[in-house]
């Protein structure tokens, strides 16, 4: 399994910049210097390239876009931007970072004739902070698309408005041009008041509607989406608006010929490969998100049909039964009957990268159930991607959970919480509707630490484990009676 890229000649890798150009699918992502981990070393990153016409094999390219010297804008790093083709060439508008100097976000661009070797802007920065309204730290991520209905330009930049509550004054910012070159500032074009900054911004439509997603880093992170009939708001909060959890960060889509969209997204890396580390900027890419638009103007999440037909190699299992009552039907189901207790078991195997899928039917679950992960014998330390009836809501929660200090040192039964920093031992969750007797599809690929989980073509989590379990995957209800049916594992 080839899914969780990063570099061939780099530690890790950061934001994507996706980009769909005659039939072929570019990925240019921020990479930091080989052995870097921290501030502010890790942050001079350049542009990699990796392109591919089937969303499974890459081809790496030449790096595009390397950061400049001295007093050069980018002398501390080339951020995040964007790759559009138009006026007859290409252009890659990104984020110019010097610690230095008296502006360290500027706006700059860089052009190319083929999409492989690129020239800087001799004018660069092309756009500074515009200081009377906004907050000069905070200046990056443009995103260039061609708005049809205006004949223009526009670029989005993540920005702070210069007043206001401290951590609510993230903005997106839009500036217009009519031909990549001048550009316009028009104003805060979303300013929410209810996180730091917007990072990663983009805008595309759907039919009749208009969708803005941007990354958050503060409060519960994820890349989140609003939409509206207008690009110029007002902007609403959908009920599912998360493309794929906290560790699926920064995500950027690209649509292609088909009209599909897929969204790119990276995990972070953990100090020293373990639980206990330090969470890093930078990571590996994730499985593409594909997305789709439903009946609510709302965005479904699921697994390309591509990765999944990539792992077909059938995986031999036998079922390990721990407690309870689980019976099994046929080769690949089984019923659980498990009213007022729990119960649980394994699907024993020895792989460590591969692809699991079921299909869940709950009948008359009062309290929850789901799918155990990396987990010990007795379900106590494990990942569990759970279904909470009452609360009609699906999560990934890293157990086990903490406990006040006074239960953890007098009670030896109660193994040491794991350490998930700002996580939290609920990592993930959204709401779900979850109704008696209607199936929900589940498929989660496990790449030896990565976990990637689709649940109902709806929703997506990702998360990083490096514990070494005792299994892998299993089932698990919680005062309820469920059917698990079509268990496969492939690889």
């Amino acid at each position: 399994m080839d899914i969780f890229r990063r570099p061939s000649k780099a530690d890790s890798t950061g934001d994507a910049i996706p980009f769909y150009h005659d039939n072929v699918y570019h990925i240019f992502s921020l990479t930091p210097p080989v052995g870097t981990t921290v501030y502010p070393d890790r942050l001079r990153t350049s542009w990699n390239h990796t392109i591919s016409r089937d969303l499974i094999t890459w081809e790496e390219q030449p790096v595009a876009i390397y950061p400049g010297d001295g007093d050069e804008p980018d002398a501390s790093g080339v951020w995040t931007g964007a790759v559009i083709y138009g006026e007859g060439r290409y252009h890659a508008f990104y984020t110019g970072y010097n610690i230095s100097a008296l502006y360290q976000q500027t706006i700059c661009r860089a052009t190319s004739d083929d999409g492989i070797v690129w020239e800087k802007d001799p004018k660069n920065p092309i756009i500074l902070p515009l200081t009377s309204k906004y907050e000069p730290l905070d200046w990056r991520d443009p995103y260039v698309f061609y708005n049809e209905e205006e004949s223009l330009y526009w670029m989005l930049i993540s920005a702070r408005i210069k007043d206001g509550p401290t951590t609510r004054k993230g903005c997106v910012v839009l500036y217009r041009s009519p031909d990549l070159e001048n550009w316009e500032h028009y104003g805060p074009i979303y300013e929410p008041w209810h996180t730091n900054c917007p990072e990663c911004s983009e805008m595309y439509k759907i039919g009749d509607v208009w969708y803005l997603s941007y990354s958050r880093f503060s409060e519960f992170v994820n890349t989140i989406y609003r939409t509206s009939y207008s690009p110029y708001g007002p902007w609403s909060t959908p009920k599912y608006d998360g493309i794929g959890g906290r560790r699926f960060y920064a995500a950027k889509s690209m649509e292609n010929a088909g009209g599909r969209r897929f969204y790119f997204g990276w995990a972070h890396d953990r100090g020293n490969q373990s639980d206990t580390g330090e969470w890093y900027w930078g990571g590996a890419f994730c499985i593409p998100h594909e997305v789709r638009q439903n009946a609510l103007n709302e965005l479904d999440v699921f697994l390309p049909a591509e990765i999944e037909s990539s792992i077909q190699e059938p995986v031999e299992w036998n079922y390990s039964h721990k407690l309870g009552n689980v019976e099994k039907k046929g080769d690949n189901s089984f019923s659980v009957h498990s009213m007022e207790r729990f119960s649980y078991g394994f699907f024993d195997h020895k792989e460590k990268s591969f692809l699991f899928s079921c299909s869940i039917v709950p009948e008359n679950v009062k309290e929850n159930f789901g799918i155990l992960l990396k987990s010990d014998e007795n379900a106590s330390v494990c990942i569990q991607l759970i279904f909470d009836v009452g609360m009609q809501r699906v999560s990934l929660e890293n157990l086990p959970m903490p406990v006040d200090p006074f239960w953890q040192q007098s009670c030896q039964s109660i193994p040491s919480p794991k350490d998930p920093g700002p996580d939290g031992f609920r990592v993930s969750e959204k709401p779900f509707s979850i109704k008696e007797g209607e199936p929900i599809d589940i498929k989660v690929v496990i790449d030896n630490d990565m976990i990637e989980a689709f649940i109902g073509e709806k929703v997506a989590f990702t998360y990083r484990s490096y514990a070494k379990p005792d299994y892998e995957v299993g089932l698990f209800v919680q005062d309820g009676s469920a059917d698990f049916f079509n268990v496969e594992i492939k690889k």
